[in-house]
């Protein structure tokens, strides 16, 4: 990096940073968000193909599900090693203990605030159960993780002294948390220091979000030699969320220059996995993960990325699992649609690419998308083709429902023969899914890898959308993007596209 050389001395990176996932606890204090016990275990599995060092499992103190989830995730055999969270209190510990776990993360605030209002002790209180909590779990046999709750809006002193307590008491690694997002980076730099040099053990930090600063946070501690860092992937939790470990690990990897274990590749997977399961979407301008963190619509942009990536993207996005994807729209450029049009299979002349662009732009101007399907429908009148030349199309979708659920019949045309399917499921959305991968089965062997549909009525004022990754035949991965009025037909729509787009393009690619 260009700006590296500005620096130079004033950091002391570690040279590997551990990754403490709290995705299963911290990230499932979510508002709204509780996970199964199956589900805990589903994400734990992808947690370790990712790579992360410590997954904290869970509560165990607070339910007999959460007690089963932390037990049945430490029967995996997994590589990472799994912690619980415990108070400061013995029954906790023996709970989390008794779990099977390898880690117990043990915690108490020391703050005033919360000294006063909440636990009601005063500080030397909080100092001897500090030591008590730690030595006891060490008696225990498992590796204890201290957290000095509140530690940012503690008094400097009193929490250098909460810190060496718990070190001196055994606490193998000592966690310095800004429970409340309340510090900035230079306050973090500066109690990393002071922690390293007071307790001679690794340090943590555990960052919130509430002032934007989590990752920011993160990364000052890493600049003053903390070891690990606590994250949580898409960055969900309590309130504003936690500091996002997909930021960190590539900040880590691309700017810092510094090691972790993790697998890039797995981080759009467990993304997904993630918000899949709790519910909790993603921001289109969510960076690294995000929809639009390797999309392009400028024409400038896509000039630039198409001819060479670097000049517009960070990192190239197979890096962390995703494709690069241009879009139509009204700021696009005549390179732009040239490359679109070739994805969709239609070549054209530059003339008639720009009387398609002119189109694109109108649209656009009126405030209107224009997903792969609206394009190649632009493209296909321009060119005077019938859209019968389509390698399949939707030749009639009815959907009938009840209070029982919905029954979808329909009809396709796949090359020169029409194929028909029905399906009962819960909603039109679902019949019509499973009507149409039952039409499809005949003739193709479609696997959907991911679909996401934003739809928040079946109001004919308001516009859904739908975006599919799938594979036929073990084609490369296509997506598909359709949007309309009706749930259902849009969803078909966007299957449909990706479908295309996969029989245009057969081969599996390699990355590049």
């Amino acid at each position: 990096m260009a700006w590296r050389k500005l620096f130079s001395g004033e950091y002391a990176l570690p040279e590997r940073v551990s990754i403490f996932d709290t995705t299963l606890r911290d990230g499932e204090q979510t508002p709204g968000v509780a996970l199964t016990p199956e589900e805990k275990v589903e994400i734990a599995i992808q947690l370790d193909k990712l790579g992360v060092d410590i997954i904290e499992a869970g509560f165990p103190i607070t339910s007999k599900g959460e007690r089963k989830a932390v037990s049945d995730i430490c029967k995996l055999g997994l590589s990472a090693k799994i912690c619980a969270l415990a108070r400061c209190e013995k029954n906790d510990i023996d709970v989390a203990v008794d779990t099977g776990v390898d880690w117990v993360h043990v915690f108490l605030a020391t703050s005033d605030i919360h000294l006063k209002h909440k636990l009601r002790m005063t500080r030397e209180q909080a100092l001897t159960k500090i030591a008590e909590a730690v030595e006891y779990a060490k008696s225990r046999g498992v590796v204890v993780h201290y957290s000095a709750e509140d530690a940012t809006r503690t008094e400097h002193d009193f929490l250098m002294k909460a810190l060496k307590v718990a070190a001196d008491a055994g606490a193998d690694s000592i966690d310095i948390p800004d429970t409340v997002g309340f510090a900035i980076p230079i306050a973090i730099r500066k109690i990393v220091s002071s922690a390293k040099a007071v307790t001679g053990k690794p340090i943590a930090v555990h960052c919130h979000d509430d002032m934007g600063l989590a990752v920011a946070n993160s990364l000052s501690a890493v600049e003053a030699g903390a070891e690990i860092i606590h994250a949580t992937v898409n960055g969900i939790g309590e309130r504003a969320g936690n500091a996002s470990l997909e930021e960190i690990v590539v900040a880590l990897h691309t700017l810092y220059g510094v090691k972790t274990n993790i697998n890039l590749q797995e981080i759009y997977k467990t993304s997904k996995l993630v918000a899949k399961l709790t519910g909790v979407w993603i921001p289109k301008n969510k960076a690294i993960v995000g929809e639009n963190a390797f999309a392009h619509e400028s024409g400038i942009h896509v000039h630039g990325v198409l001819g060479s990536p670097e000049t517009y993207e960070p990192i190239m996005p197979e890096m962390v699992g995703r494709k690069r994807k241009i879009v139509a729209g009204k700021h696009s450029g005549i390179h732009g649609i040239d490359f679109m049009l070739k994805e969709c299979g239609l070549g054209m002349d530059r003339a008639k690419a720009k009387e398609v662009l002119e189109k694109v732009k109108a649209l656009g101007d009126m405030g209107m998308r224009v997903p792969d399907t609206k394009l190649k429908a632009i493209a296909e009148e321009i060119a005077g083709k019938s859209g019968d030349a389509q390698l399949i199309s939707l030749k009639e979708l009815n959907i009938t429902s009840n209070m029982n659920g919905a029954m979808a019949r329909i009809s396709l045309k796949i090359g020169d023969d029409i194929v028909t399917a029905e399906s009962f499921d819960k909603s039109p959305v679902t019949a019509s899914l499973s009507a149409l991968l039952n039409a499809l089965s005949s003739k193709m062997n479609v696997k959907l890898i991911d679909f996401k549909i934003d739809a928040t009525s079946y109001s004919p004022d308001l516009t859904c959308e739908a975006e599919v990754v799938l594979t036929v035949n073990d084609s490369q991965e296509s997506v598909g993007e359709a949007v309309g009025h009706d749930p259902a037909f849009v969803v078909v729509n966007a299957i449909l596209s990706g479908i295309e787009k996969a029989m245009l393009h057969p081969v599996k690619e390699g990355t590049t």
